[in-house]
């Protein structure tokens, strides 16, 4: 029953890692798309969203038979316990880069109200995040992991200034106001994944450590 359960356990570990790695992949594209204005690319990342749809079902699924066949306990429940967040948080990040790339579509052929310079950035370092938050999980290495959660505030500066930009740009370009509303939502959207990738990071500290660090708290759990 132990190596039964081990060989489950080590089945959505090796999902979520391919799902973590296409997640990625499919942000980075969106952003490529972005930039190159590259309806290609763009559609590509949408069509990739189906595959990780599918595939946070399925973790889905046997992290719910595994939990109704085998009980785990202790550090098996808590592995299981963060996979299940990590699972949707990495879905969620999937979703982001649609955005992106629907937004990447809908601007494709208009002229940027300026160079995008702030949001490929904001990009390069909310990956990083997602990329580094993985090796976390795949090393159990709480240290990197809560080193990941200080990044955070990298991107959130950034955010504020890409923000802080577009205002200024705009009352210039009223006629570029539709744009400046798009941009600011890719801006958004970046955002939210380094957010996400805290949450997994998050996630990582609880299962190596048992404690609970969201929101600047340290909680044990036995």
């Amino acid at each position: 029953m132990k190596e039964k359960m081990q060989q489950l356990l080590e089945n959505i570990k090796k999902d979520i890692i391919f799902l973590a790695n296409e997640v990625e992949h499919s942000l980075r594209l969106s952003m490529k798309a972005l930039e190159r204005q590259d309806v290609q690319l763009a559609e590509q990342v949408k069509q990739m969203d189906n595959d990780i749809d599918q595939l946070e079902v399925k973790i889905e699924d046997q992290i719910l038979t595994l939990l109704a066949l085998q009980q785990p306990v202790a550090v098996d429940l808590r592995f299981i316990i963060a996979a299940l967040k990590m699972n949707n948080d990495l879905e969620r990040i999937g979703d982001h880069a649609v955005n992106i790339a629907n937004t990447a579509i809908k601007l494709a052929g208009e002229p940027y109200l300026k160079p995008l310079e702030d949001l490929p950035k904001m990009s390069r370092l909310a990956a990083q995040m997602v990329h580094d938050a993985v090796n976390a999980f795949i090393h159990l290495d709480s240290e990197t992991a809560r080193e990941i959660c200080v990044r955070d505030s990298e991107v959130d500066e950034l955010y504020d200034k890409v923000i802080a930009h577009i205002i200024e740009v705009v009352k210039d370009k009223p006629d570029k106001l539709e744009q400046a509303f798009a941009l600011a939502r890719v801006a958004r959207d970046l955002e939210r994944v380094a957010d996400l990738a805290t949450n997994l990071s998050e996630d990582v500290v609880f299962m190596k450590e048992a404690k609970i660090i969201r929101h600047g708290l340290e909680k044990e759990r036995e």
